[in-house]
């Protein structure tokens, strides 16, 4: 129970950083990132699939039901880029759990961690993409997806289809930010390790 109960507390902080670290980045320093799963991926890290699963869904919900709050029209699509999380902790959690080969060597390390950001930022891509089809099919789209809304212009300028462009247009941004978070992610791991021990899962 006790380990139940720090595991959960260490989720709550985790997602509360989340949307911390997104509301600095992307809507007070502007900066064209998500920067919304660091935190995600050092619990997936450190506390294993489930939770980190955890923590990538809720964010979307919860962010989904604060955009009124914090200025923003009521977008119920916003709780569908959970699957882009859940797919982000799935391949981190794949490579996570064989966590000794991450201590082999920096360099041993340096390469899982780019592996991972490229295979994860490769789904959600795809994931994102789709979601993105939908959202514009369906509904106006709201300023604050930019720079995704940018580029998604720009391919359908110059005549891909809409699809196409909902998927090529996420490619500079996600990728970009996987890299990031991944190995900010996993730098928040070792600090927990450090001051928490670590977790067995």
């Amino acid at each position: 129970m006790r380990d139940n109960a720090r595991t959960f507390a260490l989720c709550v902080v985790a997602e509360s950083l989340n949307l911390i670290s997104s509301y600095v980045f992307y809507e007070m320093l502007h900066i064209p990132l998500f920067m919304d799963t660091i935190f995600t991926v050092a619990i997936t890290f450190y506390c294993g699939l489930l939770p980190a699963l955890g923590v990538a869904v809720f964010y979307n919900i919860i962010s989904c039901m604060t955009s009124v709050a914090r200025g923003y029209a009521f977008d119920p699509y916003i709780a569908l880029f959970g699957l882009c999380g859940a797919v982000i902790v799935l391949v981190t959690w794949f490579f996570a759990r064989r966590k000794q080969e991450f201590r082999i060597s920096l360099p041993v390390t340096m390469a899982y961690l780019f592996l991972i950001a490229v295979i994860s930022s490769f789904c959600s891509i795809f994931t994102s993409g789709i979601i993105d089809y939908i959202r514009f099919s369906l509904s106006d789209i709201p300023d604050r997806v930019a720079p995704v809304k940018n580029f998604t212009d720009s391919f359908q300028k110059q005549h891909f289809s809409l699809l196409a462009s909902c998927i090529l247009g996420q490619i500079p941004v996600a990728l970009t930010d996987r890299i990031v978070t991944t190995f900010a992610g996993f730098g928040v791991y070792r600090l927990m390790v450090s001051c928490f021990g670590e977790e067995r899962w």
